[in-house]
């Protein structure tokens, strides 16, 4: 094992805390119990402890050196030191509780519209019964004239998809001109890590998070665990941590998901940026430093950066050579035009870096939805911010290996993008205020036509197969009419169309990451399609059944770094 020697603040400053009386846990958690709001936001954000004080002079507690520049900056006269694990222990002890609650039904509380903790509100339930109940009427009595009406308006949202697939492979990336920051410019960076049975890959992940180039008294680094996860607790204890590392352990409650957690972790962030790693993450060395500079060079309104991903095993498994090719396409084709056209990002899980003042301006993560990126990104355009991408320092990830990992997987994805466009379509003026027509094309095409696209794909390739079996085009335009020959033309259309696209834009997205050798595995695209549907019908399931259930994906089959 190795240890974290380079990191921590500069040894002639801490020499200076030496001379400093040390307080122990005991006392820190007595004074925590007297501060209000402002204080215990201090103590939360700074990690110094404003003391009660009858005189003119204020006095406080500090940890380390971020804490010490911040109590100078608001002229406290500094009296004692803490260790900043014991000062973690008691904030966790004093403020925990009341920033749990504050992770699971704060935003819910705020913006009861804007969260998944309801599936449908009731204007919404009966606006989907209803048209439950026109298809089905629909469907007994002019059966043909609703498959028309269906296959014409799923067409053309599914033709716009594909116009955007064809534009996203002429559109040039725009390069990263931005230079980078110099160690005193930057800011203090915050990275939440959430973790759930993670044991087997807590060696890869600190040496991951050991390679950041960036000062090391300047980040901040959150290991979030969940109250009963022994097993990830015991493999953390064999580690030695650096000083600006620090476990929170997220106290038991529901529902128990990844959003929760950072919410939790959200709560106790110093920095001024923030990003997400999951356990598995391997990210660019560089990559918080040019999320920095980059947002040194940004407008105050763009919140989120989001950085491509792409997996480190993507030769193990038919599925982990499908997944890489999908993401080739969506994190360097299909996001970058997004981004360029300035429509909001359906954000990925992990590796994106925002200005945590946005964060807390949109509430953070909705801890009842279990695509919480996705929501993220139209959630931030509704309220006026935009996202971007940050190219080349991507981060690598673990791909699921298995069909039943995978299906696991994916099930919670499309489930995630079910709650999304809910969530969203409740309440579209307020989308189309803040985002406008860009929004909604992100809602409507890309998650909602997205679900409904991937849970009907099997019964439209059924149709076609049984249609074009049964007759040619000229017998079908001289036995049933020109309407059902030319409803047949526009199916082909679209069919084509929309594989042809979806190829096209695979093969771009692997030209551009440089992995010729999962070219030969484009043909199989479409039989990945039909597995995806069979997953798309199991979210269908888990979303009727338990919406707020988080499938967990199993990490550590493979690793980077041994």
């Amino acid at each position: 094992m190795f240890v974290f020697s380079r990191f921590g603040a500069r040894e002639t400053r801490r020499a200076g805390f030496s001379r400093l009386p040390r307080v122990e846990r005991s006392d820190l958690i007595r004074h925590m119990r007297a501060l209000g709001p402002e204080g215990a936001a201090a103590a939360r954000h700074d990690r110094y402890l404003v003391l009660p004080s009858r005189g003119p002079a204020r006095t406080c507690i500090i940890t380390d050196e971020i804490s010490l520049q911040a109590a100078k900056r608001k002229g406290l006269l500094i009296v004692a030191r803490a260790r900043p694990r014991d000062f973690s222990a008691a904030l966790q002890a004093i403020l925990g509780p009341a920033m749990v609650r504050e992770a699971t039904l704060g935003m819910a509380m705020k913006w009861p519209g804007l969260s998944a903790i309801r599936r449908f509100r009731p204007l919404q339930a009966l606006l989907w019964g209803l048209l439950g109940a026109l298809l089905l009427l629909g469907a007994v009595l002019v059966p043909a004239s609703l498959g028309m009406v269906i296959t014409i308006v799923c067409g053309l949202f599914f033709l716009m998809r594909a116009a955007l697939q064809l534009i996203a492979v002429r559109h040039a990336p725009a390069p990263m001109n931005a230079p980078l920051l110099k160690d005193a410019q930057l800011p203090v960076y915050t990275v939440l890590v959430p973790m759930f049975r993670e044991r087997k890959v807590i060696g890869q992940l600190l040496q991951a998070l050991r390679r950041l180039d960036y000062p090391a008294e300047r980040l901040d680094i959150k290991l979030l665990l969940e109250a009963d996860d022994d097993e990830t607790g015991a493999a953390l204890a064999e580690w030695v941590l650096p000083p600006n590392m620090e476990i929170l352990v997220v106290p038991p409650g529901t529902p128990r998901t990844k959003p929760r957690a950072l919410n939790y972790g959200l709560a106790f962030a110093r920095g001024e940026l923030v990003t997400i790693y999951d356990a598995e993450d391997v990210p660019h060395p560089a990559q918080l430093r040019v999320a920095a500079s980059r947002f040194a060079s940004l407008p105050d309104d763009v919140a989120c950066l989001q950085v491509p991903l792409a997996w480190y095993n993507a030769h193990s498994s038919f599925f982990t050579r499908m997944i890489a090719i999908e993401y080739a396409s969506h994190f360097n084709v299909v996001l970058p035009c997004l981004a360029g056209l300035g429509l909001p990002l359906p954000l990925g899980g992990t590796s994106n870096h925002f200005r945590i003042r946005a964060l807390h301006a949109v509430g953070g993560w909705d801890p009842h939805n279990v695509t919480e990126d996705a929501d993220l990104g139209l959630r931030l355009a509704r309220f006026g911010w935009r996202t971007s991408v940050l190219p080349r320092v991507g981060t690598l990830e673990e791909a699921c290996t298995t069909w039943r990992a995978w299906r696991h997987q994916r099930a919670r994805w499309i489930k995630g993008w079910l709650q999304t466009f809910l969530v969203h379509q409740r309440a579209p003026t307020g989308l189309w205020r803040g985002g406008g027509a860009r929004a909604f094309y992100t809602l409507y095409v890309l998650l909602g036509m997205g679900v409904f696209a991937t849970l009907l794909h099997p019964f439209f390739i059924a149709w076609m197969a049984i249609s074009l079996g049964r007759a040619t085009l000229a017998e079908t335009w001289m036995f049933h009419g020109g309407a059902h020959a030319a409803l047949m033309i526009f199916a082909l259309l679209v069919f084509i169309t929309g594989y042809a696209s979806a190829l096209v834009c695979a093969i771009e997205g692997i030209r551009r990451t440089r992995q010729w050798h999962l070219l030969p595995w484009v043909p199989l695209l479409p039989a990945y399609w039909l597995l995806m549907s069979m997953a798309a019908w199991l979210a269908l399931w888990d979303f009727i059944r338990m919406p707020h259930h988080w499938r967990k994906t199993e990490h550590g089959r493979e690793l980077l770094f041994k």
